[in-house]
């Protein structure tokens, strides 16, 4: 394996804008506070998540993987969410019954795919590397469980808006090309390339597997209702497997891999092309009031 492995959020961080990832990686820019509100949130249902696969034997009650799912989700409210992170006491406690709803659907023992996922589970958390011509790739996989077709990866989302689909999956080519820019789908592209065959270098896979990879939001679809008592939140999840699109668009994406990988090895942070960069990408960067591709344009105008 390479020394230099790069994860897919390096990799999209490049293809956003070359200079974003210098700034953010290289020479490690501070960058203005960000709330901690949904950063803690997801780590709250990934820990739970965890904490409940790795806690299941594959003949557990479906309800006994529930209780064990809701107290769990309980411990790590009170551990990693903050009244800080909230603006009032409300909104704190309208976030903790959204984010229990959804761990209560996900582990739902009628039918919840969270009960199967626990069950089948054969790692949680797990690095992963792979190198395909020379270009090292690593990430950390929520969730690998094993089914009758083989091994089915999971990344666990707070929903699935804005995730590559086959409808979309066309944005890659033009991304690479330079007549588009899709920084978030192309991102969704590396972390299923890097998942689907990092993989394949695991102890628990043997050779000819099928492996495939799926995000899955835990809050797709959210309803909220009024009560005499108050209110009640609904949720549903479910996932968006993208291995059909890596492997229709494999060539695409390596060669996005590439030049992502070329470009930040061979440390070329000049953003290409600007025009589309400045265009899409500088009103929402941390760094514009410090860039000078940016600043030049600005004094051509």
């Amino acid at each position: 394996m390479s020394e230099r492995a790069l994860s897919p959020s390096r990799l999209a961080t490049y293809a956003t804008c070359p200079r974003q990832y210098e700034y953010g990686y290289v020479q490690d820019v501070n960058t203005p506070d960000r709330t901690e509100l949904y950063l803690n949130q997801g780590t709250i249902y990934h820990e739970t998540i965890e904490d409940v696969c790795d806690a299941t034997e594959r003949d557990d009650d479906a309800s006994t993987i529930h209780e064990r799912a809701m107290r769990v989700f309980d411990e790590k409210w009170n551990e990693h969410s903050s009244r800080d992170d909230y603006e009032s006491n409300a909104h704190r406690e309208y976030q903790r019954v959204e984010n229990r709803a959804a761990i209560d659907a996900f582990f739902d023992p009628d039918g919840g795919d969270g009960v199967e996922h626990a069950r089948q589970s054969v790692a949680t958390e797990v690095w992963v590397t792979c190198e395909i011509d020379g270009r090292a790739l690593h990430g950390k996989a929520d969730n690998v469980i094993r089914t009758d077709d083989g091994l089915h990866v999971f990344d666990y989302k707070r929903n699935t808006r804005g995730v590559i689909s086959s409808g979309t999956a066309e944005y890659l080519a033009d991304h690479l090309d330079g007549e588009a820019h899709e920084p978030k789908r192309v991102r969704n592209a590396f972390q299923t390339a890097t998942y689907v065959e990092g993989v394949k270098n695991e102890p628990f896979y043997e050779d000819g597997t099928t492996v495939r990879f799926s995000f899955y939001g835990l809050l797709n679809r959210t309803s909220f209702e009024s009560t005499p008592d108050g209110y009640e939140v609904s949720v549903r999840g479910y996932p968006r497997e993208t291995t059909d699109i890596y492997e229709d668009h494999r060539d695409t994406i390596w060669a996005l891999i590439r030049t992502a990988h070329d470009g930040i090895t061979g440390e070329a942070f000049a953003p290409e092309p600007f025009e589309i960069i400045n265009e899409e990408a500088c009103p929402d960067c941390d760094y514009r009031e410090m860039c000078p591709e940016r600043l030049s344009e600005e004094v051509r105008r």
